[in-house]
């Protein structure tokens, strides 16, 4: 738990410091939160389809395939074998952060008459 804890406190502290900077700013601005989460799921849903349609053509010839992979030596298998990870781990990622802007904008939190 301690280890979660420091991870959010030293390793993502630029996050909070954005977010905070958000919180005051953006009012102040007149900029709802809204447009924001609008922007953010329009430019990341973009970049999904972007990674799903590399990540399909890649597919298709065959580049991902433990095979094609393996029959190199050096440092381009070991490129071909990050970028299989990461384009899994940015598919999964950006549909994350899809889901996450979408149900902001259906839930709108911010908009909760706090008693």
């Amino acid at each position: 738990m301690a280890f979660v804890s420091l991870f959010f406190i030293f390793l993502l502290w630029p996050v909070w410091i954005v977010m905070i900077a958000l919180a005051f700013i953006l009012p102040w601005l007149g900029v709802a939160l809204t447009t924001v989460a609008a922007v953010l799921l329009a430019a990341n849903a973009g970049f999904l389809a972007v990674l799903l349609f590399a990540r399909h053509k890649w597919k298709a010839m065959g580049k991902l395939d433990k095979a094609y992979i393996d029959g190199f030596q050096g440092w381009k298998r070991y490129a071909l074998l990050a970028a299989k990870i990461l384009l899994n781990a940015g598919v999964i990622w950006e549909l994350l952060v899809v889901l996450v802007c979408a149900g902001l904008l259906i839930v709108q939190p911010w908009n909760a008459v706090l008693p």
